[in-house]
């Protein structure tokens, strides 16, 4: 039992001192990274690592109206006139858009056996400037000059970019670094750690491959939609590429990265990065009302939201407005200004947010992928704030959390764009397909009301007027005229009968219901045969009873159609007519040899009822003329007529 229990102690005190060992190898790695962090010394201690947190050791100091040099600077900062700079979790301090010249001071010391190269980058506006200074064995102040990373300004606008300034300090080296920040209410980031240039240069050969890609993907979106809006002319796409546009200048100036070109498109110095923020939200605001189709389904919403777009505009063009009138706000309007911004950004998105789900209620489809792209930029904004106030201390590293959100954001709506470009094609589908519907059964009504007119007249024409000539016939006869008289009279009359009876029988065949097409059109080239002109033959093979009587009958008047057109038009001796019965469709053909015509000189009313018919029949026809005769072949699907 007590050899058991030595066992076991040896045992836990084996593991209690390795997890001590592994403490300590812990220790000294973060040691090697974040080296020199004694806030006691208040010396940054170089001593090889990658890179340096600083936080710790800056001090700043906040001038009066009056500007002061480095000199006095630094005998501040010996007598203890600096504060130190409040921790911060994240990677740089931002004292937002504030109008206000400082001083920071920095103490390092080289403990290396080796000379160390430091290097510090600052993110800054065209309206602002970093002097840095360094303060000698003699205590004198000397200048640094911007190393070799640093973005040089291009055109002098408001839009970020990066200044590095790289230190070198022999081994046992102390010195104090001097950095006069000249604040003009636009943005500037000030590091809180600092680099070994070795190190920075795969750093920044990364970030610079990070962040190619990204302005890719906002080029191509940026082209994409610029062809896209070329060819439809559809104004949401033209939204989409101004928004894309302002929001990747706002994201890339967040990081000191949109410098380049900007002497191409001088334009681009008129604003400060955070008006790009306000004109690109206001895009979005228009961009909504295209997307979810609203704009003219609810008025308000659409006023609202003008109101909103108004509003960030208004905030995107006055700080460029005060800067050409001269007028250097004080600290207290710039941040009333950064305030009211914030405040309608933040209600900005709320709206959105509130109008989105209630177009989710209502079911409208787009509202979801609208939503889905929302959500990055809600997680942003949340992000950001909350990291703001220490509620959080999540860093993102080289992307601010609102311009990575608004760049997930405009690559997420690209696939909503898609669902509404394939909704739209089938919604469109839709309505063609209900107007040819519509189309189809209005000329079928008229096909109806015409057919039933025509055999309201030859029924009139049947009973009234072949009554009344039959009883004028036997009037005749009974008044007794002289025989010649009676006789051309009588023969007068017999003929108008003949014409009235032929005349109803074209209208509206007897017994049509009863009597097969084929029927009907051997007796009707009998009858005209009978009457002398032009030979017709009449052929039908394949058998019948393909069509509803309706579509028989419509048949019946194309052929009538193209009969009268050959008994008054070709002057023709002989035509065919030939029906035949296929497995899919009916062929009917026409042909006659007579003089020919040209077709597009022979548009008559009677080609025009024919190409009626057959469009409404779903069928398609050909006409092939010469001055040796014409051929006219037409094809009649079953399908939409069994």
């Amino acid at each position: 039992m007590v050899y058991n229990c030595k066992i076991a102690y040896n045992i836990f005190y084996y593991f209690y001192f390795m997890r001590l060992w592994f403490l300590v190898i812990f220790l000294a790695m973060m040691g090697r990274v974040h080296a020199g962090n004694d806030a006691d010394s208040g010396f940054v201690q170089l001593n090889g690592a990658e890179k340096y947190d600083i936080i710790k050791q800056l001090h700043t100091y906040t001038e009066s109206r009056a500007p002061i040099s480095a000199q006095l600077a630094y005998r501040y900062f010996i007598a203890g006139k600096f504060s130190e700079v409040p921790n911060t979790h994240n990677d740089n301090i931002n004292d937002g858009l504030v109008n206000k010249n400082s001083w920071l001071a920095l103490q390092l010391v080289n403990q290396d056996a080796a000379e160390a190269s430091v290097l510090f980058e600052f993110i800054l506006s065209g309206a602002n400037s970093i002097e840095c200074y360094l303060i000698n064995d003699d205590q004198m102040t000397v200048p640094l000059v911007k190393s070799s990373f640093s973005r040089n300004r291009t055109g002098g606008g408001f839009l970020a970019l990066s200044e590095t300034y790289t230190l070198n300090l022999k081994s046992g080296e102390k010195t104090c670094l001097l950095i006069h920040v000249i604040n003009r209410g636009q943005l500037l980031y000030i590091p809180t750690q600092m680099f070994d240039l070795a190190y920075f240069k795969k750093y920044n050969s990364s970030r610079q491959n990070y962040f190619g890609i990204f302005e890719g993907i906002f080029l191509f979106i940026i082209l994409f939609n610029l062809l896209i809006y070329c060819t439809t002319f559809d104004r949401i796409y033209l939204l989409y590429l101004l928004y894309a546009c302002f929001i990747s200048i706002f994201a890339l100036n967040e990081v000191g990265t949109v410098a380049y070109g900007i002497s191409i498109f001088p334009v681009l110095n008129l604003f400060s990065g955070q008006s790009y923020l306000y004109i690109g939200f206001a895009m979005w605001l228009l961009l909504m009302i295209q997307f979810l189709n609203e704009g003219k389904r609810n008025r308000l919403f659409y006023r609202v939201t003008l109101i909103f777009v108004g509003l960030n505009l208004i905030f995107a063009f006055l700080p460029s407005l005060i800067t050409l009138t001269g007028f250097i706000p004080q600290a207290p309007y710039q941040h009333v200004y950064q305030s009211a911004g914030t405040l309608l950004f933040v209600t900005s998105l709320c709206f959105i947010i509130i109008s989105n789900t209630i177009r989710l209620v209502k079911g409208n489809r787009l509202a979801l992928f609208y939503a889905l792209a929302n959500i990055p930029v809600i997680l942003g904004v949340i992000l950001q704030y909350s990291n703001l106030y220490e509620i959080t201390h999540i860093s993102f590293g080289w992307s601010n959390p609102i311009a990575m959100g608004l760049s997930i954001e405009t690559f997420l709506i690209s696939f909503g764009f898609a669902y509404r470009y394939n909704l739209i094609g089938q919604e469109k589908q839709q309505l063609l397909m209900h107007v040819g519907q519509q189309q189809k059964e209005l000329i079928s009504q008229i096909f109806r009301t015409q057919e039933s007119e025509k055999k309201r007249i030859a029924e009139d024409l049947h009973d009234e007027l072949g009554g009344n000539l039959a009883a004028m016939r036997m009037t005749i006869q009974s008044i007794g005229l002289d025989g010649d008289r009676a006789k051309l009279l009588t023969m007068l009359i017999d003929k108008a009968s003949v014409s009235a009876h032929n005349i109803a029988h074209n209208l509206m065949p007897p017994e049509f219901e009863k009597t097969s097409l084929a029927q009907l059109l051997h007796q009707y080239y009998k009858r005209l045969n009978a009457e002398g002109g032009i030979r017709f033959d009449f052929h039908c093979s394949g058998g019948g009873g393909k069509f509803i009587k309706l579509v028989e009958l419509m048949i019946y008047r194309i052929i009538m159609e193209l009969t009268n057109n050959i008994i008054k038009h070709s002057r023709a001796t002989e035509a065919t007519v030939q029906l035949v019965y296929h497995e899919s469709h009916l062929s009917l053909i026409a042909e006659d040899n007579g003089i020919g015509f040209t077709p597009g000189q022979a548009d008559g009313l009677g080609l025009k009822n024919i190409n009626t018919r057959i469009t409404y029949l779903q069928g398609t026809y050909h006409i092939d003329s010469d001055p040796h005769g014409t051929t006219v072949s037409i094809q009649i699907p079953y399908k939409e007529h069994a």
